[in-house]
Formats: structure tokens, sequence, C-alpha cells
């Protein structure tokens, strides 16, 4: 069982452009939208997604990043398999 599975990551805090991610376990990770702004998106249902590898040739993709990140909005995060 992967701790991913246990514990479900949320957003605490928005401020400007960063955005402060508490994964369940203590422990948190802080995204600056400004330097990344595809680090965060927005699949068709609405839910928050969490991109952990880098998007250096995206160019020409939509953003499905249509609104803030609230506090308390669960959040899936990539993993690299």
């Amino acid at each position: 069982m992967k701790i991913s599975e246990v514990t479900q990551p949320k957003v605490t805090r928005t401020a400007g452009n960063k955005v402060t991610v508490d994964h369940g376990d203590g422990t948190e990770t802080t995204i600056d939208t400004r330097k990344n702004p595809n680090a965060i998106s927005r699949d068709d249902q609405g839910k928050l997604k969490v991109s952990t590898t880098p998007a250096n040739s995206r160019m020409g993709n939509s953003s499905n990043k249509s609104s803030a990140p609230r506090p308390g909005e669960r959040i899936e995060i990539d993993d690299e398999d």
C-alpha cells in the first residue's frame, strides 16, 4: 500500500501566486504558480491535479486552470511510476 492511498492531500492556503498543499502526513509543499504555471491543473470533472513532471515543451496546449484553488479542496498528485 502506498502512502498516497492512506492520506488525502488538501490545499491549505493560497496567497498570491503561492499554493500550500498539506499531504496529510505532517508534510507540506508550497507551489509557486508564477514560476511553474502548469504545476496545478483541473481535469474535466473540476478536480485539481498536481503534475510532478516538468513540462518544458507544452506550447499550444490549453491550460485547465479556470479558477484558483481554494483552501480545503482535495488534490491529486501524479506519481512518476
